[in-house]
């Protein structure tokens, strides 16, 4: 299922797919009606699309934080296939999909806001409704799944994802994890988020992994691709490096009696060598220290570190077989997923989830950093971008790369509008691209978010504050953020300061080296406007995505950059 929300630039007015939806829900007393009134809770705010075995639907809802959803429109648009009139939907099929939208936001209640037939509710009633006065309300059951996939390093990320769900109050009945997932699987049975959160601050390399230079500096390529050759001449020498210090880590940190007493379920993912088949393990409680064997294996990647022996036969890594065992949580009876996606190599299966399956997926738009290299600081910055992510999914916060509070979004959109406006009013070149609707779609394809008109000024503006490195890891107060970016421009930022992967690397080099970079497009842009040299829009559809953000960029930075002057 997939879920956007509607802003008045999305023209459903003129949309046909649109016109012809129609109300299968008595929300109102026509298919017109309902249209119309959809069209007014995308002006106010509260409409939705949904995407469902490759069928849109509309939604208009309110909700209150994990309390209650309330919908009060919901139109389906017919499938091109179907070749007449006769809907292929129930209100069982419908009701379906609400609740599991419903459970995506984790609420207690979801209420309909509709009259119907007394025969429509009795049958209400027999689903789980009762009619009050304000419509039909169902209290809402979870039997929730944690998915934890595999992905070495970067498992601070997971943490922090489970620190913002306690503080959220969002329990979970099952836990399916893979390499490191299965070990962090085993921190969640503990359920000391502190303990946990400190293990990962506290985390190196040399404590994971035997070798030569595990204790090295890494916060250079050469250094980090000596301590990577160390690794690989170490797993060639020895068939794998030692997990000896993994083993001390976990066995220190993994408390019997707690995880005992946690009526969560864990399953961990392992691959069984020589046949590579996958090995699911249903973590016995009761047997606990003998099970920790399986944490260890399941995080085993082999040939870099040794397969783990089990009963006289060997295993390694899940990942090889299953990165992501969504389908270990669905077959437990999980009716909602929580996957968390910290994207380390591996297999990942192409898993169906069934209509009335809620999934939540966080896997960071920040790349996390290397999967075999342990870093503190990493940690720290993963950590951090797991919790406010999270946090944001829920509304407390605001952004997509970076993290602001709800209402200071309007700066960057006030910020916006004056300039678009300007541009309007001169009729000029860069009016001409952002009027163009094939600038939106390009906006979207290159940034790989939805970027409507009304929220244009923030993605654009995170957007400059991704291509200069301004930390993500903090929660940032606009004028802050925008003093952040006017130091970026005049010294770009270097990236966080912590091991990087090898790809971030050389992302960093190619930004900084290479002629055309987006980096490098975006501040010549932002120079230009500066200094008002005219361009032509031909020039500026070579590449419109720099050339508008670099334009506001200069706009919104301008005061801040006076200012420091005058300092």
């Amino acid at each position: 299922m997939q879920i956007e929300k509607l802003y008045p630039s999305d023209f459903l007015v003129t949309d046909a797919t649109f016109q012809k939806s129609r109300l299968l829900l008595p929300f109102y007393g026509s298919h017109s009606r309902g249209r119309e009134q959809l069209l007014a809770a995308v002006k106010a705010g509260s409409a939705y699309q949904l995407v469902q075995g490759g069928r849109k639907f509309y939604l208009a809802a309110e909700e209150t934080l994990r309390e209650r959803l309330t919908v009060t429109n919901f139109l389906a648009a017919p499938r091109e296939e179907l070749l007449s009139e006769e809907e292929d939907l129930t209100w069982r099929t419908l009701l379906t999909l609400l609740e599991a939208v419903a459970r995506r936001r984790f609420v207690r209640e979801l209420r309909l806001a509709f009259e119907t037939t007394e025969s429509n509710r009795e049958w209400l009633a027999k689903q789980g409704y009762v009619e009050t006065a304000r419509g039909f309300e169902k209290t809402l059951s979870y039997h929730t799944g944690i998915v934890l996939g595999g992905g070495g390093a970067r498992g601070g990320y997971q943490i922090g994802v489970w620190q913002a769900l306690k503080e959220l109050e969002i329990t979970a009945e099952l836990i399916t994890g893979t390499s490191v997932g299965a070990l962090n699987g085993g921190l969640l049975l503990v359920g000391d988020v502190p303990a946990a959160k400190q293990l990962w601050l506290d985390i190196s390399t040399d404590q994971v992994l035997q070798f030569p230079q595990a204790a090295a500096d890494n916060t250079s390529l050469s250094l980090l691709l000596q301590q990577v050759r160390s690794l690989a001449v170490t797993a060639l020498r020895d068939n794998g490096a030692s997990t000896e210090p993994l083993e001390k880590l976990i066995h220190q940190a993994l408390k019997v009696e707690k995880m005992q007493e946690n009526p969560a379920e864990l399953f961990v993912c392992a691959t069984h060598l020589p046949d590579f088949n996958e090995t699911v393990i249903h973590f016995d409680k009761t047997k606990v220290m003998e099970q920790l064997d399986w944490l260890i294996a399941s995080a085993s990647f082999y040939p870099a570190m040794k397969a783990k022996e089990i009963n006289g036969e060997y295993y390694m890594d899940g990942g090889y077989r299953n990165n992501l065992p969504e389908d270990v949580a669905l077959k437990q009876g999980a009716t909602e997923l929580i996957v968390v996606d910290v994207e380390g190599p591996g297999f990942v299966k192409r898993t169906p989830i069934p209509a009335g399956v809620a999934k939540v997926t966080f896997d960071s738009p920040w790349t996390l950093g290397s999967f075999l290299v342990f870093d503190q600081e990493r940690s720290r910055v993963n950590y951090q971008l797991g919790y406010l992510e999270t946090l944001k999914y829920f509304g407390r916060y605001a952004g997509h790369w970076y993290t602001f509070e709800q209402a200071q979004t309007a700066f960057f959109q006030n910020a916006w509008l004056a300039f678009v406006r300007r541009h309007q009013k001169a009729d000029s070149p860069l009016w001409q691209i952002i009027k163009d609707r094939s600038f939106w779609q390009k906006l979207r394809r290159g940034l790989g978010v939805k970027v409507a008109f009304e929220t244009a000024g923030l993605t654009l503006t995170e957007y400059g504050g991704m291509l200069l490195n301004i930390p993500p890891e903090v929660i940032y107060p606009a004028e802050a953020f925008v003093t952040e970016l006017a130091k970026a421009c005049r010294a770009q930022t270097e990236p966080v300061g912590a091991v990087l992967s090898v790809g971030e690397w050389l992302h960093q080099y190619r930004e900084r080296l290479v002629a055309f970079s987006d980096t490098r497009q975006l501040l010549y842009w932002r120079r230009s406007f500066e200094a008002k040299v005219e361009v032509s829009r031909r020039l500026l559809e070579l590449t419109p995505i720099t050339a508008v953000a670099g334009a506001f960029l200069q706009e919104l930075t301008a005061t801040t950059e006076t200012e420091t002057s005058a300092e």
